[in-house]
């Protein structure tokens, strides 16, 4: 069986399409699966200072391109917190990122 391109210009421009898409996919998962392999974390025992807020200590300690929300959730995932509150002297698990 023997297939006939109708219109050529489209076929063309129809697989130059699906490569790209192909290709753009292909360099987006390779650049997640890097940067997961580029940083190491590791927890440490922080004491609240006075005007610490979890906000403060995410702007701090996070990853350069982290959401600062998504630091908080995992300080308090980590310390079984219920709340963002924290105090003076209070002394909390932190995840410290380091670069391999």
């Amino acid at each position: 069986m023997k297939l006939k391109v109708v219109n050529r210009k489209k076929f063309v421009k129809s697989i130059l399409t699906i490569v790209f898409i192909f290709v753009l996919g292909f360099m987006t998962i390779n650049s997640v699966l890097a940067s997961n392999e580029a940083v190491e974390t590791k927890e440490i025992e922080y004491v609240v200072c006075k005007g610490d807020t979890l906000w403060k200590i995410a702007e701090k300690y996070k990853l350069e391109n982290q959401d600062p929300r998504e630091y908080i959730y995992e300080v308090e995932k980590l310390n079984n917190m219920t709340s963002a509150t924290i105090y003076e002297g209070q002394i909390i698990k932190i995840l410290l990122v380091e670069d391999k």
